[in-house]
This record gives C-alpha cells, sequence and structure tokens, in this order.
C-alpha cells in the first residue's frame, strides 16, 4: 500500500512545489491539491510541482463535472500530464464544495458521475475523436492529438455502495473519503464484489482520504483535529453512528453549528458539545496525537492495507512539512 498526502492550495504553488518536492524526496507516492471553492485554483497550483518534480504523482481532489464540463477537465488534466511526464491523477465525484457555491442541483448523480467518467476516460487514453451522447453529457470531435505522455489516473471520488460499483466500470480507481476502518462493511463489499465480477482488481486502484494531525506536540495536533471535525464526513449519521450511542449521534446532529463555527473561526473549542464526545469523534474519526501515539495509527494503517486498499492519502494541515519528515521516518518504513 502506498502513502500519499493531501495540501490545499491555500498554501500557493510556491509552497506547494516546495512541500511537494520534500515529499517526493522522503517516498511519498503522491501528493494533492484540494479544489476548494475559497482558495486559490487547483490545477494552477499543481503546475510548479508538476513541471519541477521527476517521480511523485500530481493529482487534484476533487473536481466535479457540475462546475467544468467533462471535456474542460479533460483537457486540463491532460495538460498537467504532459508538464508532469504522465504522473498526473484527478478525482472527479458529483459532490464537492463548488457546486453548493454555483447553486447547482446535481439531478442524475450517478448517472452524471458515470458518464463525465467515462468521456474524461475516453479523452485520456483514447486516439479517436470523442463522440458522446448521454443522459447528462455531450461532445463532438474532440482530439487531443497534442498528447506524448501516458495517460493520466482518473478516480472516482465514491464512497457509496451504488457509486463505488459504478466506478469500477467506469475509473481508474476509487478515492473514498474519511471512510474508517469500523465503515469497512458499508461500501467496501459491494466494491470487492464488482471487482471480483468484472476482473479489475489487478490494476484497479483503491485510495481514500484520512484525516492525518499527528505532530511533535500533542495538545497543537488534538487542536487541530477538532477544528477540522466538521469536514469529516459533515458528521452525518453514516461516520459518528460507529463511535456514539444514539442519544449522543441526536446531540451532534442537532448542534452542527458549533463544529461549523469551529472550522470557519479556525478554532478548536467548540462550543456547548460535552468534551467527552469531542475526544471520541476525534479518535474515532482522525489519526491525532503525539510520537507516542504513532504505533497504534500504523496499526490502524495496516488495516487498509489488509482490506485491499491500494493506496491510502493523508490529509495535512498546520505546518505539512513536519509531518511529511515524520511520515517518511516513521510511517513509510513501518509499511513496507
Amino acid at each position: 500500500m502506498k502513502i500519499d498526502i493531501f495540501i490545499e492550495s491555500k498554501v500557493g504553488a510556491e509552497r506547494f512545489k516546495e512541500i511537494g518536492l520534500l515529499a517526493e524526496a522522503c517516498g511519498i507516492n503522491g501528493i494533492w491539491v484540494q479544489n476548494y471553492a475559497r482558495a486559490p485554483d487547483a490545477f494552477m497550483t499543481a503546475v510548479p510541482l508538476a513541471l519541477a518534480s521527476s517521480s511523485i504523482r500530481v493529482g487534484l481532489c476533487i473536481i466535479s463535472p457540475y462546475e467544468m464540463h467533462p471535456l474542460k477537465i479533460a483537457n486540463s488534466v491532460l495538460t498537467l500530464n504532459e508538464y508532469c511526464g504522465g504522473r498526473a491523477s484527478v478525482v472527479l465525484g458529483a459532490g464537492g464544495e463548488w457546486p453548493g457555491v454555483m447553486k447547482m442541483d446535481p439531478g442524475k448523480r450517478i448517472t452524471g458521475a458515470r458518464e463525465a467518467l467515462e468521456m474524461i476516460r475516453s479523452a485520456c487514453n483514447g486516439e479517436d475523436a470523442v463522440n458522446y451522447d448521454g443522459d447528462v453529457y455531450s461532445a463532438q470531435a474532440f482530439v487531443t492529438p497534442w498528447k506524448t505522455q501516458e495517460p493520466p489516473r482518473i478516480y472516482a471520488g465514491a464512497n457509496g455502495p451504488k457509486m463505488l460499483r459504478m466506478a469500477v466500470g467506469a475509473a481508474d480507481g476509487v478515492m473514498m473519503s474519511d471512510v474508517q476502518p469500523e465503515m469497512f462493511g458499508w461500501g467496501k463489499p459491494e466494491l470487492d464484489a464488482a471487482l471480483a465480477e468484472s476482473g479489475r482488481a489487478v490494476d484497479f486502484h483503491v485510495n481514500n482520504f484520512l484525516s492525518w494531525h499527528v505532530k511533535a506536540d500533542r495538545e497543537a495536533s488534538l487542536w487541530e483535529a477538532r477544528r477540522e471535525l466538521i469536514i469529516r464526513g459533515w458528521l452525518e449519521p453514516q461516520w459518528i453512528e460507529p463511535y456514539l450511542n444514539e442519544e449522543d449521534v441526536a446531540t451532534v446532529r442537532a448542534n452542527i453549528w458549533p463544529f461549523l463555527d469551529a472550522f470557519r473561526k479556525r478554532s478548536g473549542d467548540i462550543e456547548g458539545i460535552e468534551p467527552r464526545i469531542i475526544d471520541t469523534l476525534v479518535e474515532g474519526l482522525t489519526c491525532s496525537g503525539g510520537p507516542d501515539d504513532l504505533d497504534r495509527h500504523i496499526e490502524r494503517l495496516r488495516k487498509y492495507k489488509d482490506a485491499g486498499f491500494t493506496e491510502l492519502s493523508l490529509g495535512l494541515q498546520d505546518d505539512p512539512e513536519d509531518s511529511i519528515r515524520m511520515i517518511g521516518e516513521r510511517v513509510l518504513p513501518a509499511l513496507q
């Protein structure tokens, strides 16, 4: 199982390049720039690293066909792929932040995502013109005679059983988000069944985003983890029920605002929620703590490897360079 990292584009293109080169030197497989609406453009942020790097994969996550037409996504990722010598990746999904900001109705989410994936892969992998007539997207006479590199890797952003099954027929891999070992029974069996039926288990990439906050300063780690809790599956029942009793689940669902307020204020203080609930969610939904917690988090990562994940993406926040060095020195050797 290979290890990737996630970085927000707010760090800027130059620092993203330096972070990526450090990750490359530390043996990390790939780096993903997160595509948020209230941040610098993700594709443009990735370009300097694509040009400067030599081995690390450079990816974008998550791009929605409701913010960019599938052909425009194909054109952009193919261009990035040329810059980095065939090491580009993109995660396409029906969700993400942009559709909400643009007040877009996703409509036929699974159909739209499938059509977009099929169109993008056709543009990236084929030699012939892309002509496509779908229920949601269409295209005609789209050609890319200028591409010279191995095709980029196209992932579907998916968590649920239906999206995961669809991805097997339409993508090169899947990127799940915040799926913890306690949740493997939700969509993973459907994915495994679809892979077995299709015979694609050998060449299909199975990745998952996991929030990583481990730091030399344990209290700083927990502060950061609490601050980011709201975006762990937006604390939907599927994500919190494995850790909380029915009453505590109801409390969290009725009090989402304090979590969102803490996130917006960049604060680790979540007002009005019992500390024991917060601590339980941090423990269940993140890898947090100090260096003394690393061994148990490594055991957690091994559960993904044992479950058939081929990659795992660790989301980093403050001081990512320190985290990258720690991952390179302690985590990667332990997973070999």
